[in-house]
Order: structure tokens, then sequence, then C-alpha cells
């Protein structure tokens, strides 16, 4: 339990107390080619900058999120020698944005070494140290920030992360009581004085503060999951089922979540239940994946097919939807994205709106796989000799195939048409020999 906690400890660290402005997002290589262009650019300007003028200009730049913009007006400043310490904590922003960390540290130091009693740049720099994991300096920048303003709630609870992860528990609880006492309504300091409790083996204190945290916040992620740790530790697993339910309510494309409730189900001696868990979680992850690779190239439609189809494997429909509508955004003549969404429309038994789909994507070209389920799509709305034309395209020769020609031997039957109708049954028999057995069944 404790690793499964322990693994997003840093990332989390790394959230808790940063202003909009300061919360680090994913590396983006566009941002970092910026950056690294920008700052050649900047250097090759001579105009001379005025500094009040410009770090107008670059705040606007930065609150709308147009780095590009920014960054070299600050190396320009920089270069100038111009650049005032609040332009350097800018600057250290944007560099971790795009995950230049170390030259972060680098910037904000140099607004330090012209405004030294900023707390909130001290706790800052413990956040930015804490992601190179150099601990102890961070230690002391988080100490810098709370002695500069003693109710710096944020640098407190930030201090004490630090502490859980050097597994100084009694340390870090005094840090989040400095914390909550400062800010009582401060759901991250309950859940995390939660956790320290959790670790020292006070299940319930631990218990009484992942409360407080769902109380103050119920759609509180955290606090749910790790008040189901809690709950199984002091051998509650049929609460800590409703709770790990809730976290995957609020958060459904979280693998942990899954796997926390498999071991609660364990508890309870539900394999089936169990199983069922770890086969989303597979399918969450699998999700993961696919996405990430959508946001490394986010041009590419086939990949918006694959999760479409992905999605459409677990029954999320308007997910896969929406994926195929990306997917045609960006290339209108692919048609694995017309029978992906023929597939989602056949699931949900809208059957002419599949062969549309189908037809679409049969425009492009031989298309077996469109063939086939416009087939289906056909039998299912009882024009047989339509589906069965298809199915002859598709070369597909399966129950349902042969339940067609059966279906049609029937029809050929009642219309006086024996000859037609014993060569149906026949070739029905020939596909499954069993198919007699299947329709009356």
């Amino acid at each position: 339990m404790r690793n499964s906690i322990s693994v997003g400890l840093l990332f989390c660290f790394l959230l808790i107390g940063c202003s909009k402005s300061e919360q680090p997002v994913p590396e983006s290589k566009a941002v970092t080619k910026s950056v690294s262009e920008n700052a050649e650019t900047s250097q090759k300007q001579k105009e001379k900058l005025d500094p009040q003028e410009t770090m107008k200009q670059v705040k606007a730049y930065f609150k709308e999120g147009n780095y590009r913009a920014a960054f070299p007006l600050l190396n320009q400043l920089h270069a100038q020698k111009s650049c005032p310490a609040e332009g350097y904590a800018v600057r250290a922003q944007i560099l971790d944005h795009s995950g230049l960390t170390s030259q972060a540290i680098s910037s904000l130091t140099m607004a330090l070494s012209k405004e030294r009693d900023r707390a909130d740049w001290h706790n800052m720099l413990g956040l930015l140290l804490v992601k190179i994991k150099k601990i102890p300096l961070a230690e002391q920048a988080f100490t810098k920030a709370v002695e500069i303003d003693p109710k710096f709630s944020k640098a407190f609870n930030n201090r004490g992360l630090m502490y859980i992860a050097m597994q100084e528990f009694g340390t870090a609880i005094n840090d989040f009581n400095e914390a909550i006492q400062t800010s009582p309504k401060y759901v991250d300091a309950y859940n995390n004085r939660g956790y320290a409790y959790l670790e020292m083996g006070n299940y319930s204190k631990a218990i009484e503060n992942f409360t407080r945290s769902i109380t103050l916040q119920p759609d509180y992620v955290k606090g749910y999951n790790n008040r189901g740790f809690a709950l199984i530790k002091m051998g509650n697993a049929e609460q800590a089922v409703e709770d790990f339910s809730k976290a995957i309510e609020l958060s459904p494309y979280t693998v942990k979540h899954y796997l926390h409730r498999r071991d609660a189900w364990l508890a309870l001696k539900n394999e089936q239940a169990a199983e069922q868990d770890l086969k989303q979680a597979r399918w969450v992850q699998q999700l993961i994946l696919i996405s990430k690779k959508i946001t490394r190239d986010d041009k590419n439609a086939e990949l918006f097919v694959e999760r479409a189809r992905h999605f459409l494997s677990g029954k999320q429909y308007d997910k896969a939807l929406e994926d195929v509508a990306h997917a045609l955004k960006r290339d209108k003549a692919l048609p694995e994205a017309y029978t992906t969404k023929a597939r989602v429309q056949f699931e949900q038994k809208e059957f002419q709106p599949a062969i549309a789909s189908c037809t679409e994507a049969l425009e492009f070209g031989q298309n077996y796989e469109a063939s086939s389920l416009r087939g289906d799509a056909y039998l299912a709305l009882g024009k047989i000799d339509e589906a069965i034309t298809d199915y002859e395209t598709a070369k597909r020769f399966d129950w349902e195939v042969a339940k067609a020609f059966w279906q049609r031997a029937d029809i050929r039957k009642e219309k006086g048409d024996a000859a037609g109708a014993k060569s149906d049954r026949a070739t029905a028999l020939k596909l499954d020999p069993q198919i007699e057995k299947r329709i009356i069944k």
C-alpha cells in the first residue's frame, strides 16, 4: 500500500502550493524549441528596451500563456543587464513549463539575489529543487519561506510532504499542523497529515483527516483513495470498496484506483469483481498509452481512430464518436474512421446510419470490414439479399452468414422457390452444421 501512494508523491508535491501560474505542465517540445530559438533571436536584437514597459508586455504575454512572445523579451532584458527580479522569476516559470528545470532554478536564483525576502519565490525554488531530487536544498528553501512569512501555509505543507518523503512523519505532521492552523480549510494539508498518520500506523487518526478533507471538498479524489487504504488496514474492506468506487467515479481514467479496489475485493474474497477491476485497469493503461501517442502527434488521424476503437471496446460510445470526428477533421478520406463510426452505430442498434457510414467507407475502395459490417446491419433490418451480397463481397463465412442463408431459405420456400430454398439451406449447413440447433435455441 505504501508504495502505491509513494509512487505519485513527488508529482503531487510539485502541484501542491503552486499558484495557477506556477503549476508545472508536461514538457512541450514546441515550447522548448521556441525557448531555444527565441533565445538566439533575442541575442541578435540590438535595440535598447525600456525595462518597465517591457515587463508590462511580458506579464501580459505570460498571463495569456504566450511564452513564445514573453521569453525573448526577458532574454533581451537579461542581455542588456536590465532584467528586474520579477522578470527572472517569470523566466524561471517559463523554463520550468518547458521542462528545463535546472535552467529555471538558475533564473529563480537570480531573482532571489535581487529580492531576498520573497517567500513565494523561496517556496517555488523548493518545488523546483524537489524536481531534481535536491532534498536538503529544498528543505532550506521551504524553511526560508516560512521564516520570511510564518503564515505561509503552502510552504509548510510542501515542507511537510518533503519530510514524508524522508520518512520523518512526526516532523511532517508538525508542518501540516502549522499549515492547517493558518488555513483551516486547507484540504491538501488534511489529506497529507492523514497520510503521515497512515504511515505511522495510526489508522483512526488517518481516517479522521481523510474524512475531513472529503467533508471540505466532496469531490476530493485523493481523500477517498487514501481513506480506502486506511479502511483496508482496519479490516473494513467493504467500506473501502465504496471509497475506491467513489474515486473511480470522480477519476475514471486513473489506473491505480481500479487496482486498489481490486485489493479490497480480494480481501472480501470476491475474485470475479477483482478480476474485472484488473481488466479495467489494463484497459485504462492502454488508453493512457494511446493518448500519449496522440499528444506527441495530434495531427495523426489514425491515432484518433485507434483511440476511438479502444473507447468502443469499453462501450464508451460518445467518446468513440468524438475521436472519430477528430480523425475525420484531419483526414476525410480515412475509411477506418467511417467503419469505426459504423461499429459504434451498429452497437447502438442504429442500423440505417451504420449502413450509411459503411457505404461512405466503401467510396474509397474495396473494404472487407465495411462490407462485412454493412451485411450485419442489413441482416438486422431483415434485408437478407443485401446482407448476403455484402457477406460474399467480404468473403466472410461464419455463423451470422449461415443464419442469413437459412433465413433466405425460409423466405424462398414461402414464395414457392423450392430449389432456391434447398440451395440456401445446403449453403447454411455447409457454413455451420449446427445452424438448425442454433436457430431453434
